[in-house]
């Protein structure tokens, strides 16, 4: 068998593979919540979302989601600001 080079075949298989378990509707619906939270979904990220049915309530639990410094889910992560810089950390 001759060895493919191209980056992400395996991956993108494995994925694949998950419709051998589930439908296309229920493995297209995890793919969008995953790229909801993730750039570049793979099998580890698809995978639990079919197993728990989340695909189906079509939500993701909030503690999937980046939260901001103080805990709530402002939608910029984990960045230091500004006063961070001036005060040097203090």
């Amino acid at each position: 068998m001759e060895r493919l080079d191209e980056q992400a075949v395996d991956p993108a298989l494995a994925v694949l593979r998950l419709s051998k378990r589930y439908s296309a509707q229920r493995l297209e619906n995890a793919c969008s919540l995953a790229l909801q939270s993730v750039a570049s979904p793979r099998y580890a990220h698809i995978g639990p979302i079919l197993e728990s049915g989340q695909d189906i309530a079509g939500v993701i639990p909030d503690d999937a989601g980046d939260h901001g410094a103080d805990g709530g889910d402002d939608g910029a992560g984990w960045v230091r600001g500004g006063d961070y810089y001036a005060n040097m950390g203090r």
